[in-house]
């Protein structure tokens, strides 16, 4: 076969793979995919565009937050969003509807990452984590709905995982946090709802060490003072 032609299947041959799996995270829950640039996504009665969130209402979109420069709404996000141009524009990513549907969490990309619910109470939007060094990468709710958890990627691979109520706009405190505060490499290594608000979660303390399993209905956690994660 022809060397050049030879270099051109093979090339095909690599993108399509990549295209069908590179970069794939298997060990992270599914969660929605980033919607492209410029179009509008909706999960339920909440639908997002690039810097807006809004809330649906038969024909129309009633703006409820937007991110700074993206137009004007009830309330403006300014923390959601660091000023470093070359890292792209700030915008919202993904939509999670409960199962009670009452509420959705949203998701913002670029810096200065935020994590949000928005729902029936007033204010409607709040803002419940912002990290500078780390990622949300999975967003989950509880079965029995209201309780959510955030699944974080840090440099370097390693995972945690904090719980919020969203009813509240608080987060609360975990039994394995104890731990990890004590264990530089601590990796959240499993995480999964058993059902109403138990939930599932297994840590390494390290590389080399076993995972511990942790069973906690987290309606029970008392809830923590907000903070920057970092």
């Amino acid at each position: 076969m022809n060397p050049v032609l030879r270099t051109v299947l093979l090339a095909g041959t690599v993108l399509a793979a990549c295209l069908c799996g590179c970069g794939e995270d298997r060990r992270s829950p599914a969660a929605k995919e980033e919607h492209p640039s410029g179009e509008l996504a909706r999960d339920g009665p909440y639908a997002i565009r690039d810097g807006v969130l809004y809330r649906v209402q038969g024909e129309s979109l009633e703006a409820l937050a937007v991110l700074p420069g993206a137009g004007s709404a009830q309330d403006t996000l300014a923390d959601c969003v660091v000023p470093i141009p070359e890292l792209g524009r700030s915008r919202f990513r993904r939509l999670h509807l409960s199962p009670d549907t009452l509420w959705a969490a949203w998701e913002t990309g670029g810096p200065g990452a935020c994590v949000g619910v928005v729902g029936p109470r007033q204010p409607p939007v709040s803002v419940i984590g912002r990290w500078s060094a780390a990622l949300p990468d999975s967003v989950l709710w509880a079965p029995a709905g209201r309780y959510l958890a955030i699944w974080l990627a840090h440099p370097g691979g390693r995972r945690s995982l904090l719980v919020f109520d969203a009813g509240e706009g608080q987060r609360l405190e975990m039994p394995w946090e104890l731990d990890c505060a004590y264990a530089e490499d601590c990796d959240v290594v499993h995480v999964a709802w058993l059902g109403g608000t138990l939930l599932d979660v297994e840590i390494r303390l390290g590389p080399a060490e076993l995972s511990v399993p942790f069973e906690v209905n987290v309606g029970g956690g008392a809830s923590v003072e907000p903070r920057e994660e970092i």
